[in-house]
């Protein structure tokens, strides 16, 4: 967890709250001392994110009264929501994230500009309470991850309207066929998905096990990169060999993990949190990385410098995603045209590939 964002989770469960009707317009927010016990957390944490609901709109401070929630109906185009970005993505303050939105931020206050920052879950009834939200406040742009974008999106109505509209809208990591003229920053999964097989098929593996996530986009470009660099090296892909998980069955890695890899001498992870879940799996049956299988992933993260052994992964430039996608919006914001942008992959060799042919020489 990073601590810099705690404050971020808390003013989202706080923003929930008001919605959701929970505090009404007029009524007094629970002290300070009543949130850090309810949330564990710390009384700096409370009043960082107060203060942010505070510089939205949501609530204001009356001397002797605390927080008292504002009437949302009220908030004219002259309040701060019409310098307000707001930035909607599946996760805050967990794996690549803070990277990211700590790039986007940095843009934003340099335009001047608040930050709305909210999480899906990367769930649709999550996104679409967040976009009905958001299209009832006068905000100057979106920032927004998709939703499981390799399904169809049963919010497509939202997006239109806030098309229809004119509010500037730029995509991160993925975006929707059906918005074709939707501005998106994004990684080229497949070609990642190609240079990591080749990265493997160049230390010597030729049975090559994949893990990929069926419920986004980018797990189908990296599968499609992955039979890409197999079938150009006359490399047979096998269904026994790879497995296809969702957002909420990412225990299949448990389940299945040692079933999808046997045979194989590599491994290719979705990204580092599913490595880590079979490393763990491996270890847990005896199976050593490198000796045993070699294992290779995506988005060089945090995770994947403190595995033992350390993971090799394809690293995305996450901060120039941020910072790409808050220039964009701004560009759009004074009506400045913008196209889509595609950011490359590097591999980042550790001490999860073993070069067998070296090593049986």
């Amino acid at each position: 967890m990073h601590s810099e964002f705690k404050y971020l989770n808390l003013a989202n469960k706080i923003r929930e709250e008001i919605a959701a009707g929970k505090h009404p317009a007029g009524s007094k927010l629970p002290t300070e001392e009543a949130f850090t016990k309810e949330y564990h957390v710390s009384r700096q944490t409370v009043r960082q994110a107060l203060a942010l609901l505070k510089n939205e709109g949501y609530i204001e401070k009356l001397r002797g009264s605390g927080s008292v929630v504002k009437d949302r109906t009220a908030v004219t185009a002259g309040e701060t929501g019409r310098k307000t970005v707001a930035v909607i993505t599946t996760y805050i303050s967990e794996y690549i994230f803070p990277d990211i939105l700590r790039s986007i931020e940095k843009v934003v206050m340099e335009n001047h500009y608040l930050t709305m920052i909210f999480a899906t879950q990367n769930r649709v009834d999550n996104e679409r309470r967040i976009l009905m939200e958001v299209l009832n406040q006068p905000l100057a742009g979106i920032i927004i991850e998709g939703t499981k974008t390799a399904l169809p999106n049963p919010n497509i109505d939202l997006y239109n309207e806030l098309e229809r509209r004119n509010i500037p809208l730029v995509f991160i990591h993925s975006g929707y066929p059906e918005l074709t003229a939707a501005v998106r920053v994004m990684a080229d999964d497949k070609k990642g998905g190609e240079i990591a097989t080749e990265y493997l098929i160049a230390n010597g593996h030729q049975k090559i096990a994949g893990i990929f996530k069926s419920d986004d986009m980018q797990g189908h470009l990296r599968y499609a990169g992955y039979t890409q660099a197999m079938r150009a090296n006359s490399l047979p892909v096998v269904d026994d060999n790879v497995l296809w998980y969702t957002t909420e069955s990412k225990e299949l890695i448990t389940v299945l993990g040692l079933q999808v890899t046997q045979g194989c001498t590599a491994v290719l992870c979705y990204n580092d949190e599913i490595a880590i879940q079979l490393l763990g799996l491996f270890r847990d049956s005896g199976i050593q990385v490198p000796d045993d299988i070699s294992m290779m992933s995506f988005d060089n993260s945090t995770y994947s410098e403190l595995a033992v052994p350390k993971l090799s992964s394809c690293s995305q430039q996450k901060k120039q995603i941020g910072i790409q996608a808050a220039e964009k919006l701004f560009n759009l914001i004074h009506d400045i045209p913008e196209e889509s942008s595609l950011l490359p992959w590097r591999v980042v060799g550790k001490n999860s590939v073993r070069n067998i042919m070296v090593s049986s020489c």
